[in-house]
């Protein structure tokens, strides 16, 4: 578990579709499987600047000072209900009693990790989501705030905030074992400076709504720029390492392989089989910025240079259509998103 910013660890945001993670998650969640997954968790700023109201008052998580942002990292997920995973952490509040308000974001991308995980929230033992239920429907109960004090939380006190996570007995193995991240807000208000009766007007979070944006076409030349894709490797064997190049683009090279401007290396990395990973525009260094440039290739052999043997390429300028669901290869496109972070559309199957 991570507090906000202020406790200098990391920030939790959330969007809808967000890729770059190797996704298979919904809001808060991203799946780790070997390559890290933290880039779903930075795109909204929809929680309160901080998390505190009127009065003084310090809101603590695990007895640090937090900001009022906080992930919780269910690692290990299993299939069925002996096999579930969980984490809590401790909120407090110092100097002055105190309400508290829990909110979760909205859902973010599906994929097959996030629509076979079951979730549930629960505040000293007490669900506040209905109990173990789909993620998408356990953050959407949460987005606009359950106050989470009884009666005022005083500094001598502390309430315990605990996500389990859960996959179905028929889960593919692929999807076993792996980690969900879980971003919460909290908001606290002294007591003192508002009345019981006007409380209900304090939480911050009221009104918030979960709206899914519209998904971009990447076809017919229309100027789509692709800024991250998450692909998923088909082979049987271990790649190691497996090399992707971006060429084109101003700063990714000409493609070839020689001369002064050959192609940027963006990945090198071991991938075993029905693996995800996610490749990073901004990686590419090319004239737009974030933009992985018009062509990347993935090489399976892993040689210092290109070698079309052993290479697959995949377009990535929108002169041919890229979709989610798309094979090339021992290569599926799991997700991708442009640079400005809208989610492209995927086949009619996804």
């Amino acid at each position: 578990m991570t507090p906000g910013d202020d406790a200098g660890r990391r920030p939790s945001g959330l969007s809808r579709r967000r890729l770059l993670a190797g996704i298979g998650s919904v809001g808060a969640v991203g799946m780790a499987s070997g390559i890290g997954t933290g880039a779903f968790l930075s795109d909204r700023d929809s929680f309160p600047g901080n998390g505190l109201g009127a009065g003084s008052v310090e809101l603590t998580v695990d007895d640090e000072l937090t900001d009022g942002r906080v992930t919780v990292d269910v690692s290990g997920i299993g299939r069925g209900p002996d096999e579930r995973g969980s984490d809590s952490f401790r909120v407090g509040v110092r100097t002055n009693p105190a309400r508290v308000w829990l909110a979760a974001e909205c859902p973010a991308a599906d994929g097959d990790f996030a629509d076979a995980l079951a979730v549930d929230v629960l505040v000293d033992g007490r669900s506040v989501t209905g109990g173990l239920g789909p993620l998408a429907a356990a953050v959407a109960k949460l987005v606009d705030g359950e106050r989470i004090d009884d009666d005022c939380l005083g500094p001598d006190d502390g309430i315990t905030v605990e996500v389990v996570a859960e996959l179905p007995a028929d889960a593919p193995d692929s999807l076993s074992g792996n980690t969900a991240s879980l971003s919460l807000g909290l908001y606290a208000e002294q007591c003192r400076h508002v009345s019981e009766d006007e409380a209900g007007g304090s939480n911050p979070f009221a009104g918030r709504v979960c709206e899914e944006n519209e998904c971009v076409p990447c076809e017919n030349d229309n100027g789509t720029k692709i800024g991250g894709i998450t692909l998923r490797y088909l082979g049987d064997e271990t790649l190691d390492p497996l090399i992707v190049r971006a060429a084109g683009g101003g700063g990714g090279g000409n493609g070839r392989g020689n001369g002064n401007n050959p192609p940027t290396t963006i990945f090198d990395v071991t991938v075993r089989p029905n693996e995800e990973f996610a490749l990073d525009g901004a990686d590419a260094g090319t004239n737009t910025p974030g933009w992985i440039g018009p062509n990347i290739y993935l090489d399976s052999d892993g040689g210092e240079s290109r070698d079309k043997d052993t290479e697959t390429n995949i377009h990535t300028s929108c002169s041919v259509p890229l979709r989610p669901g798309d094979v090339y290869g021992d290569f599926e496109v799991v997700a991708a998103m442009t640079t400005t972070g809208e989610p492209l559309c995927g086949t009619e199957e996804n």
